[in-house]
């Protein structure tokens, strides 16, 4: 070691030794110590001079420098051997020769740096050592600046010699930063056993520290050199991290803060190599308790990482690691966190909430951020991996089956500034449902509020009632921008499901177009909607309230109203029975909550198959009435117009209708209105009709109102009556039987209808054709979708057609129109005649039957027993008998076995029934209904035991009979 005096010395001798130098400096013969002083003071005891030990009273240095120095082979860390670096190592054999009772710096300087160039610069210092005895307590204090921070260090140890013999010794500090990365670490105290091992590192066994309210249990040894090794295994009973809460918010107050406002000055890390484990059993954040966590960090050229090797909670098991460089300002972290599942409910209880979401949370996500501040952490934050959820679970309401359940999704992060993934499923009330979602949280997290947040967002939804995805621009005030599509094959059952109420009549349902929504409110454009099989194209908007606002302009195809009501899902589902009406629900009251106008262009608009076309019309809706004018419109060949209106305000629908048909071909309007196909012609009719229900029977019986019709150039299809009177002996001989391709052609038909009761009645039926008249009376019934009309037609003498005279006489069968619409029953009513048999005989007889040569003549004597067969009636009598039962009836039933008669003798077989032929053959049968068989006449006596044989009045009356 060497002295250098470089200035004025001053001397004394009593009563001490005193000696003030200025300019003075002290260097080790390695270089790698020196100090520098512009003052040096001490003084010594006299009596010291003579004695083995020198006692120095008291030492000051004033604004000394001191510079520590790695010498130039101080040894890589893989040298074996040991190196030196212990700045006091070189004058312990001094310190067994000296007794200092106080050492003090004031305002001292210190740089040390390796050959490498790392320097550390500590200023401001301020020291005071005493060290009055090798095996008696010494004591210290510190304080200086470095990189802004001044840190005040005071001690003891209990003595010296241990230490220097390489043997334990107790040592006690406490320390005071300031301002403290934070603020509850501000100070520390700690103590221990230290020992300086023989390679000049200090090692620490059974220490103890506290830092803020924390209490650590340590054992540790740091190794002098190049640069610093510092190696710790830490472990506490107890930890609360809520002191890690004021992380970003500087030293405590009165202090200064850092110079990037209040961030965490990890550059003091800087300095030493570490390598750290820490053991605690309880970890307590706030409500959040975790046991037995591990964690350990390593420190090497200033790249720090940190691993959390366990982390348990009663939830389960987190794993996370984290690096950063902490000679960066400020650091850059990036670290992952990872769990294989967390219980849902168990983490909201550790966090002192409850939630209704049950389940597994599983993690394996990647972080990165930059800075220590929350500001800068939430603006630089980065993600990348997967956090999900398995076997959730979700209560929605008090009953079991609303509950969420099966909850399984993934959210995936690509990157912050990348769209984030989110997939899964779940169920929900007995149905199964898959969804989809990205978003791109960056565009969400670079607004400044989040009303001002907006970013690109897709979502799409399957379930077995409900398709549905949107994708556009959303915005965190409620607002949306893009491409919106929903379908449900049942509204009903979607909106039930929904736990909502709705109208059965609503089923299958489709959009798709451009939206733009926003809180209560919403447009469209370029649009596809589609309901109960109806679509449109158009554009519109509405406005969210009590009642909807609807504003819009569509385009139809094909605009069927049945369809819209409910009524139009029965003709797809297959042809109906003949006469059996279906039966469907009518709901119009979501009329009520609607509030619309909308403007109608349709190539077709109808109810039913019965359509006008093309139509441009508009459609108003408000107080739960439905209202729509037609213009005239072209119509089956003709025209219409129409007013209709439909009410859903009552409790039952309502709907009323007021038609005027110009020229329209009746065939098909027939046919498609009520499938009824037995009239051709052109049609004029007018129509006022209204009515309520719930399902389409019960409107139809409620209909009332009033109809005319008048047919044209026409003909009724399946029969011809003028052929029925030219060939009436054949008719009579094999029966009537229909044929489609039969007509009678007309030249005018007309009828007005008084509705009531969904019952249609007439008694002005008219027609006028050549050779024909036919006037006639009857009713449909449009609830049973059934008719019965009867018709008096007659074959005249006059070519007269259109403005000829209804009431000309001529001969007349009457016919019978029945059954259902869909299919009637055209027949002649032969039974009228029976009303005047003679008038029968001579009409017969007019239209060429040979009367004379069958010798009929002599039969309408109606004299008793004329016919010699002791019944006692006359020939006219059986005509009539025979002819009320000429009728078309349909095919007998089969034979029942006749209950036993007295025993009168007669055993020939019994007469065959009236629908046999002489031989026995069944004859021909029509569909149309049998007449009711005549009383049997009591009087009537018992039958001849011998059976006549038939002539040709009795073959004749058979055929007439059948």
């Amino acid at each position: 070691m060497t002295i250098r005096l470089d200035g004025p010395v001053r001397l004394s001798l009593l009563p001490k030794l005193a000696v003030v130098a200025d300019d003075i400096s002290l260097s080790t013969g390695t270089g790698d110590l020196a100090i520098s002083a512009p003052r040096f003071s001490t003084s010594i005891t006299l009596s010291s001079l003579w004695s083995k030990k020198l006692e120095i009273q008291s030492v000051a240095l004033t604004d000394p420098t001191i510079a520590v120095k790695a010498s130039a082979n101080a040894g890589s860390p893989a040298a074996s051997k040991e190196v030196q670096a212990d700045p006091f190592a070189s004058i312990v054999d001094t310190l067994e020769r000296l007794a200092i009772n106080q050492l003090t710096i004031r305002n001292g300087t210190l740089a040390s740096g390796a050959a490498a160039g790392n320097a550390v610069t500590v200023t401001a210092i301020d020291a005071d050592l005493s060290v009055p005895d090798l095996d008696r307590e010494a004591s210290f204090s510190l304080a200086c600046t470095s990189n802004g921070r001044r840190v005040e260090m005071s001690g003891s140890l209990s003595a010296l010699r241990p230490i220097l013999r390489r043997l334990p010794a107790q040592i006690a500090i406490v320390a005071r930063l300031d301002p403290a990365p934070v603020a509850k670490f501000s100070s520390l105290h700690a103590s221990g056993e230290v020992q300086l091992n023989g390679n000049g590192s200090y090692q620490i066994k059974g220490g103890k520290f506290d830092i803020g309210d924390q209490s650590f249990q340590m054992d540790a040894l740091f190794q002098p050199g190049a640069r610093h090794h510092f190696f710790a295994d830490l472990a506490a009973q107890r930890v609360d991290i809520d002191a890690l809460s004021d992380i970003g918010k500087g030293g405590p107050s009165g202090s200064k803060p850092s110079a990037d406002s209040g961030e965490p000055d990890l550059a003091m890390l800087s300095a030493f190599d570490a390598d750290v484990s820490v053991a605690i059993n309880e970890l307590v954040g706030g409500k959040i308790r975790a046991s037995d966590v591990q964690l350990s960090a390593t420190l090497r050229d200033g790249h720090l990482e940190a691993k959390l090797e366990h982390f348990g909670l009663d939830a389960g098991s987190i794993t996370a690691k984290a690096s950063t460089n902490v000679g960066e300002t400020p650091p850059t972290i990036r670290g992952n966190i990872a769990s294989s599942g967390l219980d849902i409910g168990s983490m909201a209880r550790l966090a002192g909430q409850s939630v209704s979401l049950s389940g597994k949370l599983t993690a394996d996500m990647g972080f990165a951020f930059r800075g220590l501040t929350a500001e800068r952490i939430r603006s630089s934050a980065n993600l990348q991996g997967t956090v999900g959820i398995r076997d959730g679970k979700l209560p929605l309401a008090e009953r079991n089956g609303d509950n969420i359940t099966g909850l399984n999704a993934d959210v995936k992060v690509h990157d912050m500034g990348k769209p984030v993934d989110a997939a899964g499923k779940l169920a929900w009330r007995g149905q199964a449902v898959t969804f989809q979602s990205q978003i791109a949280p960056a565009s969400f997290l670079a607004g400044a509020s989040v009303a001002e947040a907006s970013g690109p967002i897709s979502f799409s939804v399957s379930s077995k009632y409900l398709e549905g995805s949107v994708s556009g621009v959303a915005g965190g005030g409620g607002t949306f921008k893009g491409q919106v599509s929903v379908a449900s094959p049942s509204v009903d059952k979607l909106m039930q499901w929904l736990g909502q109420g709705a109208s059965r009549s609503l089923q299958g349902f489709a959009f798709k177009g451009d939206v733009d929504a926003g809180p209560g409110r919403l447009s469209f454009q370029k649009a596809a909607i589609a309901l109960n099989g109806v679509k449109a194209s158009g554009q519109g908007s509405m406005t969210m309230g009590e009642p909807l606002n609807v504003r819009t302009s569509l385009k139809f195809a094909k605009l069927d109203f049945a369809a819209l009501a409910g009524g139009g899902g029965q003709a797809a589902a297959g042809k109906q029975k003949p006469g059996a009406a279906a039966d469907t629900p009518i709901d119009l009251s979501f009329l009520k909550g609607i509030d619309a106008k909308v403007e109608i262009q349709a190539d077709k608009l109808g109810y039913g198959k019965v359509f006008a076309g093309p139509v441009a019309s508009t459609l108003t809706v408000a107080d739960g009435k439905a209202h729509l004018s037609v213009p005239q419109s072209p119509f089956y060949g003709g025209t219409i117009a129409a007013e209709m209106t439909a009410d859903g305000s009552g409790g039952a629908s309502s709907v009323e209708l007021n038609t005027a048909i110009a020229g329209a071909a009746a065939a098909p309007l027939l046919h498609d209105a009520a499938d009824f196909d037995r009239i051709e012609g052109t049609l004029n009719a007018t129509v006022a009709v209204s009515g309520s229900g719930k399902t389409t029977r019960s409107l139809a019986r409620s209909f009332g109102g009033k109809a005319a019709a008048k047919f044209s150039d026409g003909a009724f299809r399946g029969i011809d009556i003028a052929e029925v009177y030219n060939n009436l002996v054949g008719l009579l001989s094999s029966g009537f039987k229909q044929d489609q391709a039969k007509k009678t052609t007309f030249t005018e038909l007309g009828a007005s209808f008084a509705i009531e009761n969904g019952v249609a009645q007439t008694t002005d039926i008219s027609l006028l054709g050549p050779l024909v008249r036919m006037d006639g009376s009857g009713k449909m019934d449009l609830a049973d979708q059934t008719l019965d009309i009867h018709l008096n037609p007659r074959v005249v003498a006059s070519l007269d057609g259109q403005g000829g005279d209804v009431a000309v006489k001529g001969i007349g069968v009457p016919i019978v129109v029945d059954g259902s619409l869909s299919a009637p029953r055209i027949y002649p009513d032969l039974s009228a005649l029976a009303k005047d048999p003679k008038g029968a005989l001579d009409m017969l007889s007019r239209l060429g039957l040979p009367t004379g040569k069958l010798n009929l003549d002599k039969l309408i004597s109606g004299q008793t027993g004329a016919t010699g067969d002791g019944s006692g009636k006359g020939a006219a009598d059986l005509i009539g008998d025979l002819l009320r039962n000429a009728k078309p009836r349909p095919k007998s039933p089969p034979a029942v076995p006749a209950a036993a008669a007295p025993d009168n003798g007669n055993t020939e077989t019994q007469a065959p029934p009236p629908s046999a032929n002489p031989d026995g053959e069944a004859l021909a049968e029509t569909p149309a209904p049998a007449a009711e068989p005549a009383a049997a006449d009591p009087q009537t006596p018992p039958a001849s035991p011998e059976t006549p044989k038939k002539g040709e009045i009795d073959t004749l009356l058979d055929q007439l009979a059948n």
